[in-house]
């Protein structure tokens, strides 16, 4: 279809016929299509960043705080995936907007 439109744009330019608001036409038609055509493959999520948080559970006769330093291990441990997979897929979103490079 973008064959199409270039074959038309390029014969309206050879023979003269083609005024400036139909070269726009057809450039924005082609590059609609072309955006139309474009697929973004984007790789699978990896479990490890839709794993849920681990649970912090007082235990029986725990002390008071025990529960609350297990907590903090378990957000500083979830602050880290956090971090790591937003890393990870902003590496990925910014070499698709360099072309690969």
């Amino acid at each position: 279809m973008k064959t199409l439109i270039l074959a038309a744009g390029v014969s309206l330019i050879l023979t003269g016929c083609g005024t400036n608001k139909q070269l726009a036409r057809l450039d924005a038609a082609a590059e609609k299509i072309g955006e139309q055509r474009v697929v973004d493959n984007l790789p699978e999520w990896p479990a490890y960043c839709s794993d849920p948080m681990p649970e912090v559970i007082p235990k029986l006769n725990e002390p008071v705080w025990g529960p609350q330093e297990r907590w903090q291990v378990v957000r500083e441990n979830e602050n880290k995936r956090i971090e790591w997979c937003a890393g990870h897929y902003g590496q990925v979103q910014q070499s698709r907007r360099s072309g690969g490079k």
